[in-house]
This record gives structure tokens, C-alpha cells and sequence, in this order.
């Protein structure tokens, strides 16, 4: 069964989309996912039909939560806002449906928000902590290099103008963002550098809004997956990442895209994600 709702964070009506399982197959435990599209653009139902479908009948409950975009709302206020529809989650979502534990699951810069959102929780000492984090293709440090200079996957592009960029976001904060009306403005951003920048902070912020050393150490158990020829997130970083936090099970996959998993006519999407449902059954049993 699937329904839509509205909530409300940082002052903004927020979607949500709920797929629960059957009530045969329901294990009474949430997923909540947070999409993609470099802080800039992205909706909450990007999620392809085929892994929803795996997640479902493995009886776990996805919900799928927009959030507001960059550069109309800053960083700081974004993970603020996902904290927020978290916490109507994992407690008002979670008694209504009866949801005894969850985890958390993001691709791409939406892993990013999952790993912050992590780290979050943890700080301020709130409950329930999550039972662990898929992270597809993520990052999380956004001091790395990387993040400020040009990229060549977007340099070979088409310049997309300042002017352009204006014209896109001359509308007031937004908390969903299509691809067809606002990839141009992650295209910019790469070609640039500016992609931090255009988050609203500055390289201080960045650092506070980046996970130290002991942030991931007290992370939740971790599922992390990326493909050896990422162009969008090198695949050094997340690979950082499974070296620095114990117990990580990680998927490499080979020579593919940033967003692997897009292409569902490939086997490597839907062999990650049945994994990564493997994963979590485990860590049901602990």
C-alpha cells in the first residue's frame, strides 16, 4: 500500500510518500530515504519501482521525505529540516504504525543527509538512534578538494550561465526539485566549483557540517556501495570511509556511473539492493 502526505518543516509544507508491506510480511520496521541531486535538486519518489518493490517485500515500511533545496534554503537550515521530519518519523509515523525500529538510507547527497542526520541524533542524545545507514554512493566530508573545483564530468558540458542560475531560483524556497527544471543549476555548480558554495556556507560551515573522525565512530552500523569510476563522488571517498568506521560491509562495483543504480536494466542495482536487504535482516537478528 502506498499514500502521499504533507508535513511540515523549516516552515515548509514537505512531502512524504509511504510504501508499507503487507501485513503477513510487515517486520513493524522503517526505512526512511532521502534522494539525491546534489543538495540542488531531486524528489522524494526517485527511487526506481523495482527496489521499492525489493524493500517492500522484504516487509520493511520506505518512507520517502523531501526536504528543502539549496541554494534557496542554506545547508544549515536543510539538515535541520531533515532532522525535523525525522523526529515526525520515528515518533508520531512510528506509533501510528506501529514502527519499533528504522534505518536510514540515502544515494548520493542524500546519503550525505543520513549520515549527518546520523550525527545529529547521536549529538543531542535523541531516541530512537538508527539500526544503520545505507549509503549509496555518498560522502562525508565536504572539505574534500573535490568539492571545490571544476569537475570534468561538467566541464565537457554546455556552460550553464550565472544568469541562468538566477532565473531558476528566483521563486522562493522549494522542498522538491525535477530533474528537468533544476539539474542545470548542478551542472553550474560542478563547472564552477561553486557546488559548496552554492549550499549557502562558507569553508568554515562546511567543515561544521562535515563528519569528524569521532562523528563516524559513533556512527550506526553502516552499509555503503559505490562504483570504482564515479565521476560525481570519487570512489576514494567512500572507500575512506569503510576504512575509517569498523565493520562497514561494502559493495564495490565496477566501472559504472555515479548513480549505478539508475539503469535498472543493468544487474548491479538490484543485486546491491538485495544485499543491502540481507544487511539489514542481519542486523535484525543482533
Amino acid at each position: 500500500m502506498t499514500e502521499t502526505r504533507t508535513i511540515r518543516t523549516a516552515g515548509l509544507e514537505t512531502g512524504v510518500t509511504i510504501h508499507r508491506p503487507d501485513a503477513t510480511a510487515d517486520r513493524h520496521v522503517g526505512i526512511l530515504y532521502l534522494h539525491g541531486g546534489g543538495l540542488l535538486y531531486g524528489e522524494r519518489d526517485d527511487l526506481p519501482a523495482i527496489y521499492v518493490g525489493e524493500l517492500v517485500r522484504a516487509g520493511f515500511t520506505l518512507v520517502c521525505l523531501d526536504y528543502p533545496l539549496a541554494p534557496e534554503t542554506p545547508l544549515p537550515q536543510i539538515t535541520a529540516a531533515v532532522l525535523e521530519g525525522w523526529a515526525w518519523f520515528a515518533h508520531e509515523l512510528a506509533a501510528e504504525l506501529g514502527l519499533g525500529s528504522h534505518f536510514l538510507f540515502g544515494r548520493s547527497s542524500g546519503a550525505y543527509l543520513a549520515l549527518v542526520l546520523a550525527r545529529d541524533i547521536h549529538r543531542a542524545g535523541l531516541a530512537p538512534e538508527p539500526l544503520g545507514i545505507l549509503d549509496f554512493y555518498g560522502y562525508h566530508d565536504l572539505m574534500d578538494p573535490t568539492f571545490w573545483e571544476p569537475c570534468a564530468t561538467y566541464t565537457s558540458l554546455p556552460a550553464v550561465s550565472e544568469k541562468t542560475v538566477l532565473a531558476l531560483t528566483s521563486g522562493g524556497p522549494v522542498t522538491s526539485g525535477p530533474f528537468e527544471l533544476r539539474f542545470a543549476l548542478y551542472i553550474h555548480a560542478r563547472q564552477t566549483g561553486d557546488w559548496v558554495r552554492m549550499l549557502g556556507v562558507d569553508e568554515d560551515r562546511a567543515r561544521e557540517q562535515s563528519l569528524t573522525p569521532d562523528d563516524v565512530a559513533a556512527l550506526p552500523p553502516l552499509f555503503v556501495t559505490a562504483s570504482t569510476d564515479d565521476g560525481d563522488v570519487p570512489y576514494r571517498i567512500p572507500k575512506s570511509l569503510f576504512r575509517a568506521k569498523r565493520g562497514t560491509k561494502m559493495v564495490t562495483v565496477y566501472h559504472l556511473e555515479h548513480d549505478f543504480d539508475r539503469d535498472v536494466s543493468k544487474p548491479e542495482g538490484l543485486d546491491t539492493y538485495r544485499q543491502a536487504i540481507t544487511w539489514m535482516e542481519g542486523r535484525l537478528a543482533v
